[in-house]
């Protein structure tokens, strides 16, 4: 077991999460949801602890846990007084090898993972969209599925499936321990070796995820909802990441992100709210932090009477002009190089949030001093490599467009051709 330790004395506290090399992307052929269902699961009970004791020991300790799960991984978190590190292992290990739940908790916890995609995806239209979208983009690597999985599927899920799929992917061998907080490598070694060292470790998952292949063409969606009072835009392009394309690209990508649509400084806001006032909101974002395709996107709701196909084309001569020799600016990119420098700060802050960067980038297949590296990385950034990550980024024929319309348009409707 891989172990990364961050140091912070300031509190006599420490985060422990456990990040293991699985998630959405490995669930088994026909049982999406799998992985997720699994993280509910760890706290449902072992041979040695009764259902819901994991949580009940630590928060009468004073601590709180939770976890989370992604295509790529997932995690398992407790922050607690420094002085009940040793217990957290013990019971983590313990759930590592020796989860046991039972029927009965088993169906309890089917029925809560399936209210909880009812109340986070079949309630909320922009989710709905946004999956539909994420089956468009991927035609064929794991991402498509949605992490939560599909309700069909997810009806279907066994007790089987999940101790064979937990059997198969929890162990040592296959996990990362993060720790940051008020301890020294000398007292955490010890504590790892004894609780962690001692079981069997098992094989690191090696993943033979299928390849996306190449899009030849841009690719719409159109969704209407009842519930739906105000129309929405969206775009997301497949981008470049540290997992896969050129590593070289993704710092310049979050700046790129910045400069576009990061609040209200930034290219489209300033041209669509503030001069154009064709949207009511617009802003971009950019993940390249994963060991699958990066994406980045961007979100406009449109103000007034203006239609989609309006605010479409006047984001799409936007991102045209910003392809011109001279339209970034040094100021723009000194800006766009503060704020992401701040938001690197904000993530140092708290241990919950250092212990989940640092994990997120081991699980990416980074070493965790990449994030030491991350002030310099972007004082190297020049307007030459915005302008690569800007080419190799937003080709329209390498993109999704969701179109989130009410049921009964209240807009004049929106012509999507299918291409």
């Amino acid at each position: 077991m891989e172990v990364v330790l961050i140091e912070n004395h300031r509190v006599p506290a420490v985060t422990h999460m456990l990040w293991y090399r699985v998630g959405a992307g490995d669930d088994f052929t026909g049982h999406s949801g799998l992985a997720h269902y699994n993280e509910h699961m760890m706290f449902q009970g072992t041979t040695t602890t009764p259902s819901g004791e994991f949580a009940h020991i630590v928060a009468s300790h004073g601590g709180h846990a939770n976890a989370f799960t992604s295509h790529d991984y997932t995690a398992y978190y407790v922050s607690i007084a420094k002085e009940h590190l040793p217990l957290i292992m013990q019971m983590e290990a313990d759930r590592m090898l020796h989860l046991a739940p039972s029927q009965e908790n088993f169906l309890k916890e089917r029925e809560v993972i399936i209210e909880e995609r009812r109340m986070s995806i079949e309630n909320k239209p922009e989710a709905l969209l946004n999956e539909e979208m994420q089956a468009a983009l991927y035609r064929n690597h794991p991402y498509h599925t949605p992490i939560i999985g599909w309700m069909h599927e997810m009806q279907a899920l066994s007790r089987e499936d999940v101790l064979a799929f937990h059997a198969q992917f929890y162990h040592p061998a296959n996990a990362v321990l993060v720790v940051a907080g008020d301890i020294t490598r000398a007292e955490l070694q010890p504590l790892a070796e004894r609780y962690y060292g001692t079981l069997p470790a098992g094989e690191k998952h090696i993943r033979h995820w299928r390849s996306e292949p190449p899009q030849r063409g841009a690719r719409t969606v159109m969704l209407k909802n009842e519930n739906v009072r105000q129309p929405e835009l969206v775009r997301i392009y497949r981008a470049p990441s540290v997992g896969e394309d050129d590593k070289a690209l993704v710092v310049p990508s979050f700046l790129l992100s910045q400069i576009m649509g990061g609040g209200a400084t930034s290219r489209l806001y300033q041209s669509l709210v503030v001069r154009q006032k064709l949207a009511a909101g617009v802003e971009s974002s950019y993940d390249g932090i994963g060991i699958g395709p990066g994406e980045f996107e961007i979100t406009a709701i449109p103000a007034g009477n203006v239609g989609l196909e309006q605010l479409e084309a006047a984001i799409d001569k936007e991102v045209a002009a910003m392809r011109n020799e001279g339209a970034i600016t040094q100021d723009e990119l000194k800006r766009a190089k503060i704020l992401l420098k701040a938001d690197t700060l904000y993530a140092r802050d708290g241990l919950e949030g250092m212990a989940r960067t640092l994990g997120s980038l081991v699980m990416a297949g980074l070493d965790p001093d990449y994030f030491n590296g991350w002030g310099a990385l972007i004082d190297r950034v020049t307007i030459a490599d915005v302008h690569k990550a800007l080419d190799a980024t937003l080709d329209e024929d390498n993109s999704v467009t969701g179109y989130l319309l009410p049921s009964e348009a209240l807009r004049a409707p929106v012509a999507v051709e299918a291409k």
